[in-house]
């Protein structure tokens, strides 16, 4: 029988130290709502072009209440 470091390797178990972990709770900051309907999309990076409920390309753009606390609590 022998030992060999193929086994321990192909499956990635090995302890590893990382002195500044990530958090995986994403705390959203920004929210985007149609200026002409009110429609407010989820988890949207970028602007969409037009709104899929009343097809009109204005957007606004605030700040969830609470989350820029929400954010500054995570450091």
């Amino acid at each position: 029988m022998t030992i060999g470091i193929t086994q321990f390797s192909a499956h990635g178990h090995f302890a590893t130290f990382n002195p500044y972990p990530r958090e995986e709770t994403v705390i959203e900051i920004f929210q985007l709502q149609c200026r002409r309907c009110g429609y407010e999309v989820e988890q949207s990076v970028t602007t969409p072009a037009t709104c899929p409920k009343c097809h009109a390309s204005s957007w606004e753009r605030f700040v969830r209440p609470g989350s820029i606390l929400e954010n500054a609590m995570r450091y």
